[in-house]
């Protein structure tokens, strides 16, 4: 699917990759934009050995994904990212946000290109933006996660172990909360449900004895990997289980949204003697070592993104490889008949960004789902 593209993009972007200046992140204007190989052909991050260089562009079934292309958490950079696809790829069929923030960089970058409408667009998380591109029939579809049960039932279970209960962990160490797919057609009554979770009348998850649960004087941490809007569900989830139980909770977010800001929540934490952590790791790889001095002094578990090689009590959150496969389902719907896919993240060291761009992969590939994972 062609389109026309503005001069004055046209323009920018041949500025930006073959000028003699300097972009805005003070590196060389000739510099290869993040995740490509400066031949235009889109790659994806070492530190992801499924989606490494070589391997794009990558054909998957009757579609042909391009690359991924990383903006470390970057607007600009991300909006950036997808002007440069439509120029470079003018026949590309569909364009995916591995992150919440992804998906309204690609709207406002379809905006610009004046190519909205003509590139199919799929997403995660319940961005505002996102679910009004769906209402408007910009976005097909997206898949979420429940960062509002993430933040929940961290509080519940941090405040359980606390105070002496016991949590069913299954044997492979992770509580898997089910993503959904959201489309035209339940679109608002989820909006309404998001509604209901920021005004604080969010429900109560937990029944049967762990209503019972008496957590006065017990203080636990929930720690995001960055500020998004996506973790204002997760904090009023926090907020409402520390409301039921009788705890508190402080609810901190890396303005920076590095591993070094969560080096220094999680020390500070470990000093005030918190009672518990919950932490969304950046870089799980390279951060097992801090998560396991914590884990010296109390119980730390991993919340949306899991660090397995520490020694977290456990992990919570979606099975990002099954939420893949999911989007993969909405690209195969939105474009049926294959074509060119290019995906879009923050940062490609994170698990869910590599366990989710699999899912896409293996998904467009026709490939079976691991028995392990299979439901």
């Amino acid at each position: 699917m062609r389109f026309s593209i503005p001069r004055w993009l046209v323009l920018s972007v041949c500025l930006l990759l073959c000028g003699s200046g300097c972009n805005r992140s003070g590196t060389s204007a000739a510099t290869a934009p993040t995740g490509t190989d400066g031949s235009g052909v889109a790659v994806g991050d070492s530190s992801a050995p499924s989606t490494d260089s070589s391997s794009f562009p990558r054909k998957a079934g009757k579609y042909t994904v391009l690359g991924i292309l990383t903006d470390n958490q970057d607007n600009s950079k991300a909006k950036e990212n997808a002007e440069t696809t439509l120029l470079r790829h003018p026949d590309v069929a569909c364009l995916v946000g591995l992150w919440s923030q992804n998906t309204p960089m690609i709207l406002a970058a379809l905006r610009s290109s004046d190519a909205m409408g003509k590139v199919a667009v799929v997403g995660f998380d319940e961005h505002p933006d996102t679910l009004a591109g769906i209402r408007d029939g910009n976005v097909y579809g997206t898949i979420v996660q429940q960062p509002y049960a993430f933040g929940y039932r961290s509080v519940q279970w941090l405040t359980t172990l606390a105070t002496g209960g016991q949590v069913d962990v299954p044997d492979s160490g992770m509580i898997i909360i089910p993503h959904r797919t959201i489309t035209s057609e339940n679109v608002n009554e989820f909006a309404a449900d998001i509604e209901a979770m920021k005004s604080g009348n969010g429900p109560l998850l937990a029944d049967g004895d762990d209503v019972k649960i008496d957590g006065a004087g017990k203080r636990v941490a929930y720690i995001t990997n960055s500020l998004d809007p996506f973790w204002t569900l997760a904090d009023a989830g926090c907020r409402r289980a520390a409301e039921q139980f009788g705890c508190q909770v402080d609810v901190q977010m890396p303005s920076s949204g590095s591993i070094e800001e969560q080096k220094r929540f999680l020390e500070s934490n470990v000093a005030a003697g918190i009672d518990g952590i919950a932490i969304s790791p950046i870089d799980p790889e390279n951060q097992v070592g801090m998560i396991n001095e914590a884990c010296q002094a109390t119980t730390v578990i991993c919340q949306d993104s899991d660090a397995p090689a520490s020694q977290r009590k456990f992990y919570l959150g979606t099975s990002n490889y099954l939420a893949g496969r999911a989007a993969g389902k909405l690209i195969q719907e939105a474009i049926p008949d294959g074509g060119e896919v290019m995906l879009f993240v923050g940062k490609m060291e994170v698990l869910n960004a590599q366990e989710r761009s699999q899912g896409i992969i293996d998904e467009l590939s026709g490939q079976p789902i691991p028995d392990i994972l299979a439901e």
